[in-house]
């Protein structure tokens, strides 16, 4: 039986013993292997509550069983089919349905030849198991549309949000996270919901806002490691973070998230095709061809926009006859450098032409996106791709950049490993290594154990001149019994007055306005302590034992003690730290000078 809180935040299904349809010992032998490692694949996604198949195994199929026996066990679906042997050919049929109006959801057949029963079963098993998903994921969206918001579970908002996500704009990704904090109010310790915000500033930082390139990387990579904290087993926040590792150029790291996603889901197809996107980078190109492959027969409706990441495969492979084939099936895709990969196939098929018109695309590309409409030179753009393709070692793209910069590649290649360089070891940094943290600041570089104020840095640094409430450091949420303290809506709006006043204020300091400046700064300090107030204990005097009041002195203690440790073995920064950092009910980081950090 499914404990009422489990079943509340879980989808259950109930695998029945696929029936046998022949005859022979290996056939019966085959069909309940092939219903135990449907069970254990199941399992992998957390979002689901598989009924243990030792509660069934002795019962007949459900429209044979009591409707009182059956409904015991609580479940939202159940899973049965049936298996035959004939011909030298194996065929499955599998149904989904509904248990509690016994409704149809999916039902499909999967056949493959017999003489190697062991790799014909796992790759029914495969193709049985991601169907299997993407359906459930299909009917359960068509259910909750019909269902009051608040009856809503949290891997029905979570679908909702991953169903935004895939629409690809900027809106829809805001739209996107509304669901996932939904997911989270119902359940704070929900993993996915975690991976899923993660998700929306994966997309800004690899797809759309290459101007906040660094903020939205550092907002992804958060989110995904509260969500593979909360739950280890996490598939889409450890393929997040091994592509986030992937481009800081930590390599190995990168490849450790990478195959640990691989090993915990390896029949999702969506985490396949960014996976095999990374192999290629990481030198497994092979490997990379085999999860392409597999993403297209676990999801065949996506061929054409996983087309691209074929493309790449196949360019690194020396293949560019089928790259090319593939580069006439793409939809239009987000990688603003596509266009650039495909002029490079068409250089190595010695096609002048279509390798111009190609380039000719990104270019525009280029413009638009990364440039906003500003002019630039040929070099810029290729530099560009070079920078932003984070290659362990050499690629196939090399002969194409030289010829199109003619002859110039090699300042090219030279400028981006100074760029890298400069960004990785000579700026300023706050990044945490294993249980390390290595601090650099003004070319001194200091390595310290960790303590929970590095973390409130971490935070502070990353949203400079912009408050966070003190609670938000601590991770708990901003109520007072059970009350919220304040609007989102309006929290939200004098945060954003706060910021144009701090903009106005400095173009008056800047301008020697002194009359300005002062109203300014005492409209400025009004409003952060009305805002305080509001935040802390709705105006009224503050008393002991408190939340807002504890979560207040905690976070000012932890911060204090942080930057005093510094400033013991790295002067110069925990000044820097004391001028800058004021704590509070609102907590801000307002450098003294402009300072950027490499987080």
């Amino acid at each position: 039986m499914i404990l009422e809180s489990e079943h509340t935040n879980s989808i259950t299904l109930a695998i029945f013993p696929f029936e046998n349809l022949s005859t022979g010992r290996t056939a019966e032998i085959f069909c309940k292997s092939f219903t135990l490692d449907l069970t254990t694949e199941l399992s992998r996604f957390k979002q689901f509550q598989i009924i243990s198949l030792n509660s069934i195994q002795n019962l007949p199929l459900p429209s044979a069983v009591d409707a009182d026996v059956f409904n015991s066990f609580n479940t939202d679906y159940y899973i049965q089919g049936s298996f035959r042997s004939e011909q030298n050919r194996i065929r499955i049929n599998a149904q989904l349905i509904t248990s509690e109006t016994q409704t149809l959801v999916w039902a499909d057949r999967f056949e493959g030849n017999s003489e190697d029963l062991a790799a014909i079963q796992e790759g029914l098993l495969d193709e049985v198991v991601s169907s299997l998903q993407h359906k459930l994921n299909d009917d359960l969206i068509s259910n909750s549309r019909q269902k009051q918001k608040v009856d809503f579970k949290a891997y029905e908002c979570w679908l909702y949000g991953v169903e935004e996500l895939k629409k690809g704009s900027l809106g829809t990704d805001e739209k996107a996270r509304t669901y996932f904090q939904r997911a989270m109010a119902i359940d704070p310790n929900y993993s996915l919901a975690y991976s899923g915000m993660s998700l929306t500033y994966f997309n800004e930082w690899s797809c759309q806002l290459w101007d906040r390139w660094e903020l939205s990387q550092t907002n992804a990579y958060e989110w995904a490691i509260k969500a593979y904290e909360l739950d280890g087993q996490n598939y889409v926040a450890a393929y997040v973070l091994g592509r986030i590792f992937l481009y800081e150029g930590k390599y190995e790291k990168a490849e450790i998230f990478l195959r640990n996603s691989l090993r915990l889901n390896p029949n999702d197809a969506e985490s396949l095709i960014q996976i095999a996107s990374c192999f290629v980078y990481l030198e497994y190109t092979k490997e990379a061809l085999d999860l392409y492959i597999k993403a297209l027969r676990l999801n065949p409706d996506k061929k054409n926009t996983y087309a691209v990441v074929g493309v790449l495969v196949y360019l690194e492979l020396g293949e560019f006859e089928k790259a090319a084939v593939l580069i006439a099936q793409t939809h239009t895709s987000q990688w603003v450098d596509a266009h650039a990969i495909f002029a490079g196939v068409y250089h190595h098929l010695n096609n002048s032409g279509k390798m111009i018109h190609h380039w000719h695309q990104y270019l525009e590309s280029y413009k638009n996106i990364i440039k906003h409409g500003k002019e630039f030179t040929v070099t810029e753009a290729i530099q560009w791709q070079i920078d932003v393709s984070p290659y362990k070692g050499n690629t196939k793209l090399e002969p194409f950049w030289e010829f199109i910069s003619n002859g110039e590649l090699e300042y090219a290649k030279t400028a981006s490993k100074s760029v890298k360089k400069h960004h990785l070891e000579d700026g300023n940094t706050f990044q945490k290594e294993a249980e390390f943290w290595r601090i650099s600041f003004a070319g001194k570089t200091v390595q310290l154990v960790g303590i929970k104020g590095f973390h409130d840095l971490y935070i502070l640094l990353g949203k400079p001149n912009h408050p966070i409430h003190c609670a938000e450091l601590m991770g708990t949420a901003l109520i007072e019994n059970g009350t919220p303290l304040i609007d989102e809506k309006a929290k939200k709006a004098y945060e954003q007055k706060i910021l144009d006043l701090q903009e106005e204020l400095a173009d008056a300091e800047s301008g020697n306005d002194l009359e300005q400046s002062r109203m300014l700064r005492e409209e400025y300090d009004h409003l952060v302590d009305h805002l305080s107030q509001s935040l802390g204990l709705k105006g009224s005097m503050r008393q002991a034992g408190n939340p807002i009041e504890k979560a207040l002195s905690a976070v000012t203690w932890r911060i204090r003690k942080a930057i005093d440790k510094i400033e013991k073995v790295h002067q110069p920064l925990g000044r820097h730290l004391t001028k800058s950092i004021n704590t509070g009910t609102l907590c801000t980081y307002i450098p003294e000078k402009d300072t950027e950090w490499i987080l």
